[in-house]
């Protein structure tokens, strides 16, 4: 019976493997697939349009031969399918691996274009040693693991290992073995303990008990394992793109892989802080500081494999902007924390003397013909024959700046003017949905986008708080009564608002007309401008502190200043912000851009610069100190607008990517539908990762949050389900090859069979064939069964004098054909199996009313 058992199971089984996809249209592209798996390659654009192409392997077989107006010749198409320049191939095994070349031809027989891809195929081997009770091991999907279960059999009477509690996989006593479930995968040696399972799926996962017994019959030990099956990383892929600041942010993610995990190398050392500006050595994303350059590799791993992947890393520049500040009055931009490169004159070696100053009074540039030059700010700055760079902006630098020119006399021979504006973040935001929420950053930028187009609307009217006009217009005609800065732009519907300020808050209202007069249309949004202002209690020492670049931070340093006899508070134990105490005069290093009030202390217009530690010292009035306090104040770059990315993998999944422009160690949350998504919604990545695979049938509002110390801003769309291609044959003969919804696809799958002669589910042909199947294995079934109470028959004829005790295992075999939800697929069986016993027969002769032979029960539940 365990044979015919054994055989239901090898006929019966499901496997389904890990899908991963592949451009191969690049020369030399390298491409990876899961043992057991598929994958899908990306070998041309269109194969339509090319007259002859060739496909082989390792430059011997031809895989594929095609082209325009001739028959597709795939020499393993029983487990691939070739779809106008996507190659689809399942199953895949180790003898896949190889190198691909695609060969394309001409009308002529020329051949017009060469490329090759190299493919790999894993499928890891791991062992653990399960003689521990609780013990974790790890498989890779496709592949094997090797589990040392006990040290030997040779001394245990008998012994069963089973899953969940419930399926024996395996027992046997000394050193036979008398039963494994999955013998066509897998082997257990008696003589070291260990078992092997090839070819691992999820359902492989699970919790299992080995329990051995002695002679007696008593249970001698019982220990568990967690088996968790992993598909293994594979190709990992490195983005980095330069901030303005002059950092460098650095994405790491990798295809497939359950539960990866990351690690940075830079010239082959660990990343250290002093490198990273935020992110750590073990997440997948990081932000390099300016100064950092070499060999940066990102490994990932998970417990069953690990790639890594390495790029060069040069120093970025900030943002950098150049003017032309020849002509007098001229307007200059800058971004907060770039770069900006002024063309102040010329040359100067014609000049005598020259000086440059900000708003007529503080001189920033002096110097002439055989000169010294004096730098103010030298340490950011640098001026060469008539061109000034300043690097690291801040709001500081924005302003009125003159250039005056002398002559060897000393009169004055010319003067010129120029505007330095330094900008902050520029945010987006659609307001075409009424009560939308915006947010800019102060002294930044917001573009909003009030409508699809404004030449189609006969009258408009965009108004602050239902009284202030800000714009109107008819069609393309525009009045705008902030146009020294903003710009609204008819065609696309957007309104550009720059150097925000507070007042810019409030509530805002479109209202449209048509041509009759008549309001066609009310919207609102709120636009709220963060300049952020964030409080800390800094009366703990060690405090952590944030503010927001740009904006303000409140520090509570002490209870009560009017009490302390004599205070100090200094910034890297160098520079002295702040002095007073008890009836001394306050001294504040920064008042410009603070204030200071009994204890609190408010810092405006934050800049990276205002990064660091800072300690306050008190004194009493012997001169005595108390013990220092410390607090670390974080300058941090608020998140502004943030991009959702959505697209359709090729098995109907969606996967969501979520970026936010600006903002420093952004972290990110996902809701759909109001409620913050889980597992069951997720293929992988989490509710707190900026990527994230949604399953086939998840459709609806989502939202992506990305939030850091200092601010949060949040971004929706609606998402509906992806489509899938299909390519079937109906019993009818009709063929069916378009896209279609993956949750929704029922076009391949045809209707249930009805009291009338209709086909079932999977159409005539496939009923005849399963229903062969199952007619086979029942006969096998009863046939076997048939056999065992014959011969249990002939011995209950005979003296009683059975020489060895009995023990027969029936299993409880269900059959459960489920809808089929894909194409081609035939009728999924599972099989759910327990066990019946035999209790131990006396010796004793024993009168028999009758056969005692008990059937194995066979359920066929639809």
């Amino acid at each position: 019976m365990e044979a015919v058992f054994g055989l239901l199971l090898m006929l019966l089984r499901v496997s389904h493997g890990v899908e991963t996809s592949c451009d191969g249209r690049q020369d030399g592209a390298q491409c990876y697939g899961a043992l057991g798996g598929t994958v899908v390659l990306q070998l041309m654009d269109s194969a339509s349009e090319i007259f002859r192409y060739e496909w082989s392997k390792n430059n011997k077989t031809a895989i594929l031969q095609g082209g325009k107006n001739k028959k597709l010749i795939n020499q393993i198409e029983k487990r691939s399918s070739f779809s106008d320049g996507t190659f689809r191939i399942n199953s895949l095994s180790r003898t896949d691996s190889g190198e691909y070349t695609l060969q394309t031809y001409d009308s002529s027989g020329q051949r017009s274009e060469q490329r090759t891809l190299q493919l790999f195929i894993q499928g890891v081997e791991a062992y653990c040693d399960g003689r521990q009770d609780g013990a974790q091991c790890y498989g890779a999907l496709g592949g094997t693991v090797v589990l040392q279960l006990m040290d030997s059999t040779s001394e245990i009477f008998r012994y069963e290992w089973k899953k969940n509690k419930i399926i024996t996989i395996l027992r046997g006593k000394k050193n036979n073995i008398v039963f494994n479930v999955i013998d066509d995968r897998s082997f257990f040696t008696p003589s070291d303990g260990t078992f092997r399972i090839n070819n691992l799926s999820r359902t492989d996962s699970g919790e299992y008990t080995l329990q051995t017994y002695d002679s007696s019959g008593q249970r001698s030990e019982q220990r568990t394992l967690q088996l968790f099956i992993q598909a293994p990383v594979s190709s990992v892929l490195l983005v980095s793109e330069c901030l303005s600041q002059g950092w460098t942010r650095v994405s790491c993610s990798s295809e497939g892989g359950d539960s990866p995990q990351y690690s940075w190398t830079l010239d082959g050392h660990t990343l250290t802080d002093a490198e990273l500006l935020s992110g750590n050595h073990e997440t997948n994303n990081i932000i390099l500081k300016q100064d950092v350059s070499g060999r940066l590799v990102c490994s990932v791993r998970n417990h069953i494999s690990s790639v890594s992947r390495e790029e060069n890393i040069s120093t970025c520049k900030g943002v950098e902007t150049s003017c032309d500040g020849r002509q007098d009055g001229a307007q200059c931009y800058g971004a907060l924390g770039g770069t900006v490169v002024l063309q102040l004159m010329d040359s100067t070696s014609e000049i005598f003397r020259y000086e440059w100053s900000k708003n007529n009074k503080t001189a920033i540039l002096q110097g002439g013909k055989n000169k010294k030059l004096i730098n103010q700010i030298e340490n950011r700055s640098s001026f060469s024959d008539g061109t000034f760079r300043i690097n690291n902006l801040s709001r500081n630098d924005s302003g009125e700046y003159t250039l005056q020119t002398y002559d060897s006399s000393g009169q004055r021979s010319e003067q010129r003017t120029l505007q330095l504006f330094i900008q902050g973040v520029e945010a987006y935001c659609d307001g075409r949905q009424d009560g939308a929420q915006c947010y800019g950053a102060l002294g930044g930028t917001v573009v909003l986008q009030l409508m699809d187009s404004a030449s189609e609307i006969f009258k408009y009217e965009w108004k602050k708080n239902k009284t202030t006009t800000i714009f109107w217009g008819k069609k393309t005609i525009v009045t705008n009564n902030i146009a020294n800065r903003s710009l609204f732009t008819p065609s696309d519907g957007t309104f550009r608002i720059n150097n925000l300020s507070r007042t810019d808050s409030g509530e805002y209202t479109l209202q449209t007309y048509d041509s009759s007069g008549q309001r066609s249309e009310q919207r609102t949004l709120q636009l709220f401008i963060q300049g952020v202002e964030t409080y800390c209690d800094g009366r703990q020492d060690g405090a952590q502190c944030y503010g927001a670049l740009g904006g303000t931070v409140v520090l509570q340093l002490m209870d009560s200043a009017s009490e302390i006899f004599r205070y100090e508070w200094k910034k890297n134990n160098k520079t002295a912000i702040l002095q007073g105490g008890k009836n001394k005069k306050l001294i504040n290093q920064i008042e410009n851009r603070s204030s200071f009030s009994d204890g609190t202390f408010r810092i405006n217009n934050l800049s990276r610069n205002n990064s660091g530690e800072y300690t306050l010292q008190t004194y009493d009035s012997n001169g005595k100190k108390s013990e220092p306090q410390t607090l670390q104040l974080f300058i941090q770059a608020p998140v502004s607008s943030v991009l959702l990315v959505s697209e359709c993998l090729s098995q109907g999944w969606t996967r969501v990517s979520c970026s936010s422009e600006g903002g420093d160690s952004p972290q990110y949350s996902w809701t759909l539908d109001g409620h913050t998504l889980t597992d069951a919604e997720l293929l992988s990545g989490n509710h707190e990762t900026n990527n994230i695979i949604l399953k086939q049938d998840v459709s609806g509002r989502l939202v992506c949050s990305v939030r850091n110390h200092v601010s949060s801003v949040s971004r929706e769309e609606n998402i509906s389900t992806c489509k899938v291609f299909i390519n079937c044959n109906l019993s009818n003969g009709t063929h069916i090859s378009q896209w279609v919804s993956a949750a929704t696809n029922t076009l391949c799958i045809e209707p249930t069979a009805a009291p009338t002669t209709e086909t079932s589910t999977v159409g005539k042909n496939n009923v005849v064939a399963i229903a062969g199947v199952l007619l086979a294995l029942v006969i096998l079934v009863l046939v076997g069964v048939a056999v065992i109470c014959s011969q249990k028959k002939q011995k209950n004829d005979k003296p009683k004098e059975e020489t060895d005790e009995q023990e027969l295992t029936y299993a409880d075999v269900r059959f459960m054909q489920r809808q089929g939800q894909q194409v081609q697929k035939r009728a999924e069986v599972e099989v759910e199996y327990g066990q019946v016993k035999f209790p131990q027969r006396p010796r004793q002769s024993v009168e028999r009313a009758g056969d005692d032979c008990l059937y194995a029960q066979v359920h066929k539940d639809r």
